[in-house]
Parts: structure tokens; sequence; C-alpha cells
């Protein structure tokens, strides 16, 4: 097989496996299109009495629910919140805050995260920048500086998945009524939030370990593309996270009862969801810079060369530019976030930064 043929068919392969990995965006696509699929395990006991008595000749009975957020009305699907009491049915104690155990948990793995999300974005401009540069030397430096950055995030990435997992535990043992409801009200999108997350950790993989076999040619652009596939199969994984947190904080989608409408893009796109997606990216990108300029400061005390000492110093320095990049809009996007937070509920901005949690 001549090395044109080898070439094609890489290339060939590498696609395919960019659409099986890109497969679950689609399918995100097609579900908020359509207002969301049915919720997994069967629909709920309601809907199915109603389709009883329709099979039975009576008339089906439909309750429909006005939205609290957009006005809209919609057919009731599932239970309302859950009405809970200050008991250790609903909140278990163990002898420890409970609220600060949770908040360790998620601070934790949201320091990871942040740093996961945003260094393959860093990868991909230091990877793109050295392609496009017509110094071969400088080509080299920059295509170093990029696989020294994934590398880190590669360690970083085991971590947040670890840590991902002690949270849901967490909320598990913690809060369960609560984390029952809020998995019901997203339940038509979970499955597509499992499928990204192991998209990612594929494209992740690969990206890393097929670094050199991909230096030259076409392979080379195979694997930039593959860079991009990578964050934004990453930033979909993000804004559906945020959803979750949006949704606590400005609930859409559902009755004045908590019960859901059907229709799920509502349930995402609340008033918060825009403004937070906004915030975390360049929170992402200015903490990300800071943690690599430290590491790169890190390896230029412990080297024992002038040469990895030049390379861990511009290491850091172009690190600490991103980040201090990302960092000056930064403040901007908190306003316009806060901005939303009193516009939605401003009891809800007094608390936050004036009240308790000031």
């Amino acid at each position: 097989m001549t090395r044109v043929k080898k070439k094609f068919w890489a290339a060939s392969a590498l696609m395919v496996m960019g659409g099986l990995l890109l497969l679950p965006i689609f399918l995100s696509v097609t579900a908020v299109a359509g207002g969301g699929g049915a919720p997994a395990g069967g629909p709920p006991a309601d809907v199915v009495a109603a389709q009883k008595a329709g099979e039975e000749g009576e008339p089906e009975k439909i309750e429909m629910g006005r939205d609290i957020y957009y006005r809209t009305e919609g057919p009731v699907i599932g239970e309302g919140a859950p009405v809970t009491a200050d008991n250790e049915t609903f909140y278990p104690r163990y002898n420890f805050e409970s609220r600060v155990l949770l908040w360790v948990a998620n601070q934790q793995h949201l320091y990871y995260g942040s740093f996961v999300l945003a260094v393959p974005i860093f990868c991909m401009c230091i990877e793109f920048a050295g392609m496009v540069s017509k110094d071969k030397a400088m080509a080299k430096k920059y295509d170093q500086l990029a696989y020294d950055f994934i590398k880190i995030s590669l360690t970083a990435y085991s971590l947040t998945a670890i840590l991902g997992g002690i949270l849901i535990f967490t909320f598990l043992t913690l809060y369960p009524a609560f984390f029952g409801y809020l998995s019901s009200i997203f339940r038509p999108v979970m499955h597509i939030y499992a499928l990204t997350f192991v998209a990612e950790s594929a494209t992740l993989y690969i990206y890393y370990y097929g670094w050199d076999k991909m230096r030259e040619g076409v392979l080379k652009w195979v694997h930039l593309s593959m860079s991009v596939i990578l964050n934004v199969i990453g930033t979909v994984l993000m804004f559906l996270a945020n959803s979750w947190i949006a949704f606590m904080m400005s609930p859409a989608g559902v009755d004045e009862q908590g019960r859901y409408l059907g229709n799920i893009w509502h349930v995402i796109h609340t008033a918060l969801w825009n403004p937070l997606n906004v915030h975390r990216i360049l929170g992402n990108m200015a903490f990300g810079g800071g943690v690599v300029a430290a590491y790169a400061a890190y390896r230029f005390l412990s080297s024992k060369t002038d040469e990895e000492r030049a390379h861990y110093d511009w290491m850091g320095y172009i690190a600490m530019s991103l980040g201090v990049a990302f960092l000056i809009p930064l403040p901007f996007a908190g306003y316009w976030l806060m901005r939303e937070v009193y516009a939605y509920r401003q009891q809800m901005g007094i608390t936050l930064m004036g009240g308790l949690l000031a």
C-alpha cells in the first residue's frame, strides 16, 4: 500500500470516528428540537392512565400547566417538586454539615473540570499557530508546547471523572429527594450527557496518543481537526452541566408545582443559562492559564539544563498571557450574570451579594 493510500484510509477512518463521536451532539439537537424524548423507564403513571383510558373508549384528559418563566402552556408530565421536611428521611446527617461536604465535592470537581476544558482550547490554538508558522524551528517549538499542555490535562481528566463520581454520590447520599427530582426533570437528556462524556474521553485519548503518528502532512491537519472536535464536545458537555445549575437558581419549563411540561429546551434554556455559560468559559480559560503557568514555574525551577529552563519559561509566559487575556473580560461576564440574577429574582441577588452568602 502506497503512502498516499495510507494517508487516505487514515483520514477516512478518523472522519468516520469524528462523525461517531459527534453523534451525541446531533442527538441532543434532535431531542431539543422535538421538545425532549420520553423519560427513561417509561412514561409516568398519569400518562399511562390516560393512555389506558383512551384505549377503553373514555375521553383522554390531559392536564395542562403554565410555565413559571416562559408563561407558555404544556401538558403536565410526572410529579411535582417533592415536599420535604427537616428530618433524616429527606436530609440524612452524618455528623458533618451536609452543605459543606457538598460544597467541597462540587468545588474540587469544578476546579479540575475548568482546567480540563480550558487546556484543550489552548492546545488547539497553539497547535494551529505551529502549523501556519513558516519557521520550522518555531513550528516545532509550538508543537512541543501544545503537547506539554495536553499531557498535563490527561491526568487531571482522570481526577475530574473520579471527583464527578464523588459529587454524584454526595448528592445521592445527602440530598436524595432533591437529586431524584432533578434527575426526573433532566431525564430526556441524561443519556446524551453520558454519551458526550464517553465521546470526549475517547477523543482526548486518541488525540494525545496519536500525536507522534500525526506530526506531518495531511495527518497533522486531521490531528488539528480532532482538537476542534474535542473542544466542541467539551463545550456541549459543559453547557449541559450548566443547565442543571441554572435550573436550580432559575427554574423554567415547569409549572408552579414543579411539574415538567414536556419541553426540555425550556428546562435547559433558563434565564441564567447563557450568562452562566459565558462566565464559565472565560473563568475556565483564566483559571487554566494560571494553573499551567504555575506548573511551568515549578518545572523551570526543577530543570537541570538551560534549554529546559528556556522552554518552561516560555511555556509559563504563553500560559499566563492567555490567562490574563481571558481574565480581562471576566468581570463584564460576571456583571451580566448578576444582572440577570437580580432581574430574575431580586431577593436572590440581595442574598448572594449582601446577605448570608456575601
